[in-house]
């Protein structure tokens, strides 16, 4: 019987869940799409999801752990209310003159929950910060996934949370990526027949946990993450900051994680596709090369474009770069397995984690 981890990922429109071996060998794979996605609850649809997919997943297996990696900046209260990481907020952050100057991803969201459903934000405990949500109702533990300690300020601290009026209070304590955030609770085992008192690890946000799953963690390497939007990945080992560029550390220490986003990309048409990448690559080489740095002529490419071979083709001549895949496409499930089998003392890093997981 293979031992495996039970790796989670909550989409913005689907959750996938996979079961795989601390060799990186998907042995059971199941997609759900949620029926409402714009369901003001939505995060109750991830409970149900899991259920869903644990139940079609199958395998002469035994699940070990759980890992879970998901969109973000999405909010949760306890209760399930929703707000959504692609919601636009751009009024609602004008509200408030004070937040102008914060380089937090979350605090003009919290502004923004607390704005519109100002009881809710009242008696809610916790807002969890997307994935965390299940994980709790998992675990009955409540967490904030941290990718990398240079990340609390795309996150939030103490000191600015009180300097604006939020209640720290509300904001689940910081866990790193790997660590055990709880155990399964008997309640949540027989809801999902899981084996009770297995670790939940974290694996998160989901765009951290496709990097590590195409061990996108070492300078000079490119990474192309599709899904309802696109965004192109340099690791390098310096930062730039600039308005073209999204710069936020990498989950290795001492790199950082150079990106341009294509916001909804699964809405164009092909050839509006193709257009944007091409923009977004060009931009993102002009940008590396302003700073002494080259765009690498090997991009990986992950997310469900790379199914449809005649895409992937185009895509390769009309940006003039040669893409390569690693084994699973939902590179997400691969980097939440690399979390767990890391968390679990299979390998003594991250990074010696993806080298043999993707």
């Amino acid at each position: 019987m293979v031992e495996t981890v039970l790796a989670v990922d909550i989409g913005t429109t689907s959750l996938k869940a996979g079961l795989i071996s601390e060799n990186g060998e998907v042995v059971s794979f199941y997609k759900t799409s949620f029926s409402a996605p714009q369901n003001r609850f939505i995060a109750e649809a991830w409970f149900w999801a899991l259920k869903s997919a644990v139940s079609k997943l199958s395998g002469d297996v035994s699940i070990v752990t759980v890992s879970i990696s998901g969109n973000g900046p999405t909010l949760v209260s306890d209760r399930g209310l929703t707000l959504c990481w692609n919601e636009d907020i751009a009024g609602i952050t004008a509200l408030s003159d004070n937040l102008a100057g914060t380089k937090s991803l979350f605090i003009p969201r919290i502004n923004a929950f607390k704005y519109l459903f100002p009881t809710e934000y009242k008696n809610t405990t916790y807002l969890y910060s997307g994935p965390e949500y299940l994980i709790s109702r998992l675990t009955n533990a409540a967490c904030t996934i941290l990718p990398e300690k240079r990340f609390e300020e795309a996150y939030w601290t103490t000191e600015e949370l009180v300097k604006l009026d939020f209640d720290p209070t509300k904001m689940p304590p910081f866990l790193g990526i790997g660590q055990i955030c709880g155990r399964v609770t008997e309640e949540a085992a027989e809801f999902f027949e899981l084996p009770t008192g297995i670790p939940v690890f974290s694996g998160g946000p989901d765009f951290v946990a496709a990097l590590i799953g195409t061990n996108t963690l070492s300078d000079g390497q490119l990474c192309d993450r599709s899904g309802s939007s696109e965004g192109f990945n340099f690791c390098s080992s310096k930062p730039i900051y600039d308005s073209r560029v999204r710069t936020l550390p990498s989950v290795i220490p001492d790199l950082w994680n150079i990106s341009v986003l294509i916001p909804k990309s699964s809405s164009l048409d092909e050839e509006e596709r193709i257009s944007a990448v091409e923009n977004a690559v060009a931009t993102l080489k002009q940008v590396l090369n302003e700073n002494g740095l080259e765009l690498p002529q090997v991009m990986t490419v992950t997310g469900g474009q790379i199914k449809d071979g005649k895409y992937m083709q185009k895509k390769s001549q009309r940006l003039g770069i040669k893409l390569v895949t690693k084994k699973c496409s939902d590179s997400e499930l691969i980097g939440d397995a690399c979390a767990a089998w890391y968390g679990l003392g299979k390998y003594s890093s991250l990074i010696e984690a993806a080298g043999k997981i993707s």
